[in-house]
């Protein structure tokens, strides 16, 4: 009797206006998002080909990742360019990204769409799921069936995630399978798990937003009043929420600015200095030191680090062995394993997700259960 009720939402929704909109909006955002943030790519991988080092050069490139075209994050401050010297690291420029209006408004990748649009999308798939077979009388006529109303939820929720969701899939996949049809875009294995994560994380969101849908209609009688409840509950929980968390940890963490941090910086460099003149020592220790400071306070990524610690110590090795040409080793970036990014605070994030969805739709089902269906 489940998929019975799911079938019957799935052909509501098919001949419905609602879904051809939805699904019209749909491919209008995400193919918008793809192709913006694909140009976006192709242009900081040309810059990545001009400002790539020659073998041997002390400089440290982290090539464009292809991913950055579904979510952006830090991608303009992972690709910038590194230039080791022997004190620390010069961080320069690198492929940040040429559209300007990026520094006002946020980058619209695939992320953005789905966490600003396609959540509103799953509210207006579940806002009027129970108050709307009220007004229109066949709630009753649902119930006075040997159906109990557990499964008349379960029934509904499954028939609309599945109206959002395969529309939602195939169109993704469809542009994943566009954007392979240029050369310069190449994903590794790990990278399409990596982006098969994503979508699974993305679809987990849309049935939280559907979810909370279906219980604020379980609560009102009315589809126009789930309507401003839910309006109001997106505009908190997308906008309000994440941006207050940020401005209350910044009352509670104190974080030194970067004038503070260049100072503190030439500090070390001047005290090293003299000391290393005024005691006549090893100079080698002193740069290590100055290094070490250096690393407390930029906290780079750990691949460059490494690659700094490395290149001095074949500095150190080959002054101590009288050369006069060094060789640098080039630079491997390795990305963080996955199992790792979850390890670091990632997973607690997706059971904190996968239990509000559990939780919203058990409240959902409580409140169903007490509605009044007259």
């Amino acid at each position: 009797m489940t998929w019975t009720i799911a079938r019957k939402e799935i052909v509501a929704n098919l001949l419905s206006y609602k879904f051809f909109v939805v699904l019209l909006l749909m491919v209008l955002l995400v193919a918008t998002s793809l192709f913006i943030m694909y140009r976006d790519y192709s242009g900081r991988m040309a810059d990545y080909q001009i400002i790539r080092p020659d073998p041997g050069e002390p400089i440290a490139v982290v090539p464009p990742n292809p991913l950055s075209i579904f979510a952006k994050g830090l991608e303009n401050a992972m690709t910038r360019s590194f230039e080791i010297g022997v004190i620390g690291i010069d961080v320069r420029a690198g492929q940040s990204s040429g559209n300007v209006v990026y520094s006002f408004f946020p980058a619209p990748d695939f992320l953005y769409v789905v966490r600003v649009v396609l959540s509103l999308v799953a509210l207006l798939f579940g806002f009027d799921q129970i108050s709307r077979e009220r007004e229109q009388g066949t709630l009753k006529l649902l119930l006075s069936g040997p159906v109990s109303r557990g499964r008349v939820l379960l029934g509904k929720w499954i028939g609309n995630f599945l109206s959002l969701s395969v529309p939602f899939l195939l169109v993704t996949l469809l542009g994943v399978a566009v954007l392979l049809l240029d050369p310069d875009v190449r994903f590794t294995a790990g990278q399409f798990g990596r982006l098969g994560i994503i979508l699974a994380l993305a679809l987990l969101y849309l049935a939280f937003f559907l979810s909370l849908g279906m219980l604020v209609s379980a609560l009102t009688r009315r589809g126009a009043t789930s309507v401003i409840v839910l309006l109001f509950a997106w505009a908190l929980l997308v906008f309000v929420l994440p941006n207050l968390g940020t401005l209350v940890a910044r009352q509670f963490v104190s974080v030194p600015s970067v004038r503070a941090l260049s100072e503190k910086r030439e500090q070390t460099w001047t005290r090293e200095v003299l000391l290393g003149i005024g005691k006549g020592g090893n100079w080698a220790d002193h740069m290590r030191t100055i290094s070490r400071e250096n690393d407390r306070k930029i906290r780079l990524k750990g691949e460059v680090v490494r690659y700094k610690n490395a290149i001095i110590d074949e500095i150190i090795a080959d002054q101590a062995a009288g050369k006069r040409e060094v060789r640098y080793p080039a630079f491997a970036y390795r990305q963080r394993p996955v199992a790792e990014v979850f390890a670091a605070g990632a997973l607690f994030d997706l059971a904190w997700l996968a239990v509000f969805n559990v939780l919203v739709f058990a409240l959902a089902y409580a409140g169903f259960v007490r509605y009044d269906a007259r």
